[in-house]
């Protein structure tokens, strides 16, 4: 089961040390990222919402796209939401 995994993410710009925010995403078929935040929220169900609400990668997209499209769950780092627990976060979209 293709389950996109978003992972909160510190980005670090080893030249310069600038630090940026955002958050990797995968599938079994694509890899993206956005490095635009000021800071990633700590609860998981906030950092989702942040992903829904503020991705304009076509890459993200396909991936959300995806789970609403075949109520399927998804990995924030290690951990699994069910269908169940984010549905309502898609809901809010429209």
């Amino acid at each position: 089961m293709n389950n996109p995994n978003f992972y909160p993410t510190k980005f670090v710009d080893l030249r310069t040390g600038q630090e940026t925010f955002g958050f990797r995403a995968a599938d079994d078929y694509d890899q993206a990222y956005n490095n635009t935040w000021d800071s990633v929220p700590e609860d998981d169900l906030e950092f989702l919402r942040q992903i829904i609400e503020d991705s304009t990668d076509e890459k993200v997209q396909s991936m959300l796209e995806f789970v609403e499209e075949n109520e399927n769950g998804v990995y924030i780092d290690k951990t699994y939401y069910s269908w169940d627990e984010i549905k309502h976060l898609f809901d809010s979209e429209n």
